[in-house]
């Protein structure tokens, strides 16, 4: 059996559409911990805040977030990570990123890449 290209691509858009109606909010935090699909919020949070723009592309998303000059000051920020709500809710994405001393001089965007591959394996 294979699939056809037909429902490929609509399996690839349910993904793509499924990623933008859940992931709605940016978390940033302190946190350095190695990201594991068990980890249901970030380790040290330190501000979450609705998602500022999607893009989607032919087979992923961008997902980003703004964090502006008043936002999460005095803070080391290592990670962030793509959440379904404002505040609880799940954690959908994890990741690490460039240590970055936030301060009222700087603001901060965010762009996650979520990639989509569909392989057939052959019987």
């Amino acid at each position: 059996m294979v699939f056809t290209t037909g429902f490929i691509a609509e399996i690839l858009q349910v993904a793509k559409t499924k990623t933008i109606t859940e992931f709605t909010h940016f978390g940033v935090g302190t946190g350095n911990s190695t990201p594991a699909i068990s980890d249901t919020d970030l380790t040290t949070p330190v501000l979450r805040k609705a998602i500022q723009t999607y893009q989607e592309l032919t087979s992923s998303v961008i997902i980003s977030g703004y964090f502006n000059s008043t936002e999460a000051n005095g803070s080391t920020l290592v990670e962030a990570g793509c959440f379904d709500a404002i505040s609880s809710g799940n954690l959908k994405s994890r990741f690490l990123i460039n240590s970055l001393v936030k301060t009222s001089s700087k603001e901060l965007w965010i762009d996650e890449e979520v990639k989509f591959t569909i392989t057939q394996e052959s019987e």
